[in-house]
């Protein structure tokens, strides 16, 4: 298959590199790039005889590294005359792209992750892979979980690829569920169910002061959106009317919602309070008997808890909806749109989605795979350090996982940074610290947030 260059004729200005594109925390250069300029003469197709030589921009060290060698070894058995090299990144890859894709030097391929989606598709840094994927015989997209690859959609164009199935899930510790005389999670458990059985476990012990010594949740993701905004999905609520421009909130679902989510601060106190410090992440030391993360987890974890105590992971606990609400967060890989060799980009990308690599990358422990036709073969299991044994959670509860809202625009920010990030966690702790009810609080999010969108109709 193929499809030309769409050219590299863009126009960066030195105002536009340095206004606000709103939705990447940290970052102080976020460019306005000029539209793609349609596909011109002499593109790919002319330098067919010229070397070809891909920069592809990567994270050091695993699981990146060492799945961008996955990626390169299938890419050079089908294009063995192309020279690829890797240059490693790291701090502030924002600013560093866009600096970069502003001089025009940024690399054909780069790391990626869905915090970045969004801001790099509305400054044209990276290329529309959609019509690339499409009539493509080597690559099945329809494949893929179509929630995780929606982690690397906007508007209805893949900017991203994901590496693989993250799908936040519930890691438990076996041994202090069974201290405490608890049920360990299963897969039918409501959040009713969690709550009983971790109030077992914050009696088991007090401190000097009173407090439970363990806890049944930790308090490592109390914020982030994947484990927050499940809870109103899972309730039926909503935190923004599109077709109005309203935001909601301060939706009775979604008060309802979020009121249940900080119930296990302030009022079942099973969760690890807000602020307390107990010397690190409080499941690795065995101190919370949860933590809500994706796969990538297991290796620290199971670091972590070496022989100190027992441990496994589960789908998330069902929500009144009846389904195991839950978020996800990726990493991927994104072609520059302004780069001189589009074709051979994605020829690289699309190796990240070939079922072999998948396959090694997954019995390498590098990821859970993305490709339904992989998960569901039992071989990429085989041969996994454990635990955890119920390596089934991290693919079970991919179809009941969902996507961020990303229709804020970009002045108000998104679920991961500014206005919209701001307002709801700072709602949020004012409700788990008892300060505020939930009406009142995320009335004021919205308050806070509609002038934006008014603003931006």
């Amino acid at each position: 298959m193929t499809i030309e260059s769409q050219g590299s004729n863009r126009t960066f200005t030195r105002r536009g590199i340095f206004k606000a594109a709103a939705a990447v925390g940290g970052t102080a250069a976020l460019a306005a790039c000029a539209p793609v300029a349609g596909p011109e003469a002499g593109g790919d197709a002319a330098m067919a005889d010229e070397p070809i030589e891909l920069e592809i921009s990567i994270l050091a060290g695993a699981p990146v590294e060492p799945v961008n060698e996955l990626i390169k070894a299938s890419f050079s058995e089908k294009h063995p005359d192309v020279t690829v090299t890797f240059n490693m990144v790291s701090g502030d890859l924002a600013e560093k792209y866009y600096t970069a894709a502003a001089a025009g030097t940024l690399s054909d391929v780069f790391f990626s992750a869905d915090l970045f989606v969004v801001p790099f598709a509305n400054n044209n840094v990276t290329l529309d892979l959609t019509p690339y994927t499409e009539g493509d015989p080597d690559v099945d997209i329809d494949d893929v979980f179509p929630n995780m690859l929606g982690l690397g959609v906007f508007d209805g164009k893949i900017q991203m690829l994901p590496s693989a199935l993250d799908v936040v899930t519930l890691y438990y510790n076996k041994s202090l569920f069974e201290e405490a005389g608890a049920e360990v999670p299963n897969d039918e458990w409501t959040w009713d169910d969690f709550i009983v059985n971790c109030q077992k476990i914050t009696a088991l012990e007090t401190e000097a002061d009173g407090t439970p010594r363990y806890w049944g949740l930790s308090n490592a993701t109390w914020s982030w959106w994947a484990t927050v905004y499940p809870w109103v999905v899972g309730y039926g609520g909503k935190i923004l009317d599109i077709e109005n421009n309203q935001s909601t909130w301060s939706d009775p679902n979604t008060v309802e919602a979020l009121s249940a989510y900080a119930s296990l601060w302030n009022e079942h106190n099973i969760a690890q309070p807000l602020g307390l410090d107990v010397g690190g992440n409080a499941f690795f030391l065995g101190r919370a008997a949860t933590y809500c993360h994706i796969q990538s987890l297991r290796g620290p974890v199971r670091e972590a808890a070496a022989d100190k105590f027992e441990w496994d992971v589960q789908v998330m606990p069902l929500m009144p909806d009846g389904r195991h609400r839950t978020g996800m967060g990726t990493w991927g890989m994104s072609a520059y749109s302004g780069g001189k060799n589009l074709d051979m980009s994605y020829e690289y990308i699309k190796q990240l989605i070939r079922p072999t690599v998948q396959l090694e990358a997954a019995r390498a422990e590098l990821g859970v795979p993305l490709l339904r036709s992989v998960a569901s073969d039992p071989s990429w299991m085989e041969g996994l350090p454990t635990p955890p044994e119920n390596l089934m959670a991290f693919i079970n509860g991919a179809d009941d996982a969902i996507l961020p809202v990303i229709e804020h625009p970009g002045d108000c920010g998104s679920f991961y940074a500014g206005m919209v990030s701001d307002s709801y966690r700072q709602a949020l702790e004012a409700v788990i610290r008892g300060e505020a009810n939930a009406a009142d609080a995320f009335a004021e999010t919205d308050a806070t947030i509609q002038p934006c969108l008014d603003q931006n109709a």
